[in-house]
């Protein structure tokens, strides 16, 4: 039986369109959250940073540390443990000039500015925390040497995030937050508020007749 050449292309263009046509396979993507300012996340300093390592100036130089462990947060995983974690630190000489003496000390002010997640999304940090001459608090540690480490390779900090997250990357999860590690640094702000509400030694004072 003839047929016409283009009753045969009609036929194929309507047996193409009609054939059931393969679907593409759903791509899987980590669920996003809210996280909320003020957020803890605990940080683990990599490498000894020192009073009088990076010299008198005052230039501010860059360092990574890593996340402690895993950050829940209302049943996801914000971060985890090894994740990059951004900050710098700044060190310079301070002198005070007496009248038979000249006294020098060194400060460094250590920042933990952002994580970056497991999969790259950015989480800002709030952190900060100053030692002079290698003590806290504003103290001089007499003896200190140049080079003596201020913040030593393995200390823990309790850094906070620091304004309001949206969309961040996460992963589910039903373990519930590892509790904190111990010997932790704290920042100059929380030291000195756990500072203020310590009872001072004239209130503790027992008076006797």
């Amino acid at each position: 039986m003839y047929r016409s050449p283009v009753l045969l292309a009609i036929v194929f263009v309507i047996t193409v369109a009609t054939a059931p046509q393969p679907t593409a396979a759903p791509t899987k993507s980590s669920p996003t959250v809210f996280i909320p300012r003020g957020t803890v996340v605990y940080v683990t300093v990599d490498k000894d940073i020192r009073v009088g390592g990076a010299g008198t100036n005052s230039e501010v130089h860059k360092v990574k540390f890593e996340v402690t462990q895993d950050a829940v947060f209302d049943g996801y995983v914000i971060a985890k443990a090894g994740d990059l974690v951004e900050g710098e630190y700044s060190n310079q000489s301070n002198i005070t000039k007496r009248i038979f003496s000249t006294n020098e000390s060194q400060e460094v002010a250590l920042d933990i500015d952002n994580i970056v997640n497991f999969c790259g999304d950015t989480i800002h940090l709030q952190f900060e925390r100053t030692f002079v001459g290698g003590a806290r608090g504003g103290f001089m540690s007499f003896g200190m040497h140049a080079h003596d480490a201020v913040f030593t390779k393995g200390s823990i900090l309790k850094a906070v995030t620091d304004r309001p997250e949206r969309n961040i990357c996460a992963d589910a999860t039903t373990a519930t937050p590892a509790p904190a590690p111990s010997a932790l640094i704290v920042s100059d702000e929380e030291a000195q508020a756990a500072a203020d509400k310590s009872p001072s030694p004239a209130s503790t004072a027992t008076s006797h007749p």
